[in-house]
């Protein structure tokens, strides 16, 4: 071979072998590597579930631990623009230990979830024009009832251990669900909640008061959230705690965008596993 081209396939190894560094270091800084949430560390399988309910069909995914069920049991809201696969990396993480985890798409932002407005119907409707946002959140609520009554027939959910987590309008949507299942939801996650959608969700005694709900909540936040700023969450856990002085806990990320990075995913997916754990019965 000549030593032109030796120089070249050199260049290029050395080329593959610095761009798979590159891409390693970007998604290990935004997406994050899953690990263990907790002690144990197992493995997991993924199933293909939808959920159907009012002609709607939810597209989802079940992540099951390895190992004799029923398991403890997130059921995860994804954000406005977003869909199933928002969080997995945080859910890969609890998966892992033990904890099962259910997904979905809410219809009207992908072309999985189906119904008779057809698909991607929300997908691009303006923010903060008219109270459409507002309306959508009320119809995800119809969604996420849906999911829970089917969760519950699911062979491999431990319905006395049942558990919301939802991320900013998925966030506000699993706070004012809730207010209709205190008996059934053993506790909820809210990351960077857009409780701002729920215009009900701060007034005391309103229909949609977040305080309906009387289970242990979780609420995590970053400190450069400039979606969801920090004084919307901390104005919602003084209201959650004038129910009762220990009725949601506020822990706070320093640094962190609306959408946590890299580390801080499995740093969220550890928190939720603390709580899911002291708040088992």
């Amino acid at each position: 071979m000549k030593k032109w081209m030796k120089a070249v396939l050199i260049g290029v190894v050395v080329f593959a072998l610095l761009a798979g560094i590159a891409a390693r270091v970007c998604v290990g800084h935004y997406v994050g590597f899953p690990e263990p949430a907790g002690e144990e560390n197992t493995g997991y399988r993924t199933e293909t579930l939808c959920v159907e309910h009012d002609g709607i069909s939810l597209y989802g995914k079940a992540l099951i631990p390895d190992g004799d069920g029923p398991f403890p049991t997130v059921l995860y809201a994804h954000g406005a623009e977003s869909d199933y696969k928002a969080d997995m990396t945080t859910l890969k993480s609890l998966a892992m230990s033990g904890i099962a985890c259910y997904t979905f798409d809410f219809y009207g932002w992908t072309d999985r979830s189906t119904g008779p407005q057809g698909v991607h119907w929300f997908h691009d409707v303006p923010r903060g024009v008219d109270d459409s946002y507002e309306k959508k959140l009320l119809q995800q609520v119809e969604d996420l009832n849906a999911v829970i009554e089917a969760a519950k027939g699911w062979t491999f959910v431990d319905t006395n251990r049942l558990y919301l987590v939802g991320s900013s309008m998925g966030g506000a949507t699993v706070a004012t669900a809730a207010v209709t299942h205190s008996d059934d939801i053993r506790g909820i996650v809210l990351e960077y909640p857009a409780i701002n959608l729920n215009p009900d969700a701060m007034v005391s005694g309103a229909p949609l008061d977040v305080n309906g709900y009387t289970g242990p909540v979780l609420i995590l936040q970053g400190t450069k959230d400039v979606i969801v700023p920090m004084e919307m969450s901390q104005n919602l856990v003084t209201h959650y705690n004038t129910l009762r002085d220990d009725h949601a806990e506020l822990v706070i990320y320093e640094g962190q965008p609306h959408v946590f990075t890299g580390k801080y995913k499995v740093l969220a997916a550890k928190e939720i596993y603390r709580f899911l754990e002291e708040n088992a019965s």
